[in-house]
């Protein structure tokens, strides 16, 4: 039982892409929580928009990242205890190629 668990929320999807609302990625395994906000802005950046650190708070064990608001909205990861994320995009859901979606499970799960 030691394998990452994946859900996902998707609201569509077809041959090409899909509009991805949220992922969450959960490991059995603790991270280092710093490592992993600065893997996360390091390796994904083929969401349409720059990934930044916004805060790492020690007390929570939690780190929030965000890319910049734009006219369609911003993505959200926010990463808690080393083994647990979450990456929305808001307000609407993010568009995505289904390569790009699998790509981006597969580097989550790294991360994590």
């Amino acid at each position: 039982m030691d394998e990452v668990k994946v859900t996902t929320d998707i609201e569509a999807t077809d041959q090409l892409g899909m509009l991805v609302r949220r992922i969450v990625v959960e490991s059995p395994q603790k991270g280092n929580l710093q490592k992993q906000a600065r893997s996360i802005v390091e390796k994904i950046t083929y969401l349409g928009s720059e990934l930044k650190v916004i805060e790492v708070d020690g007390v929570t064990n939690a780190a929030q990242i965000r890319s910049r608001n734009n006219e369609d909205g911003y993505v959200e990861i926010i990463l808690r205890g080393g083994n647990w994320l979450s990456l929305e995009r808001k307000p609407k859901a993010l568009h995505i190629s289904k390569g790009d979606f699998e790509r981006l499970i597969r580097d989550l799960k790294e991360i994590l």
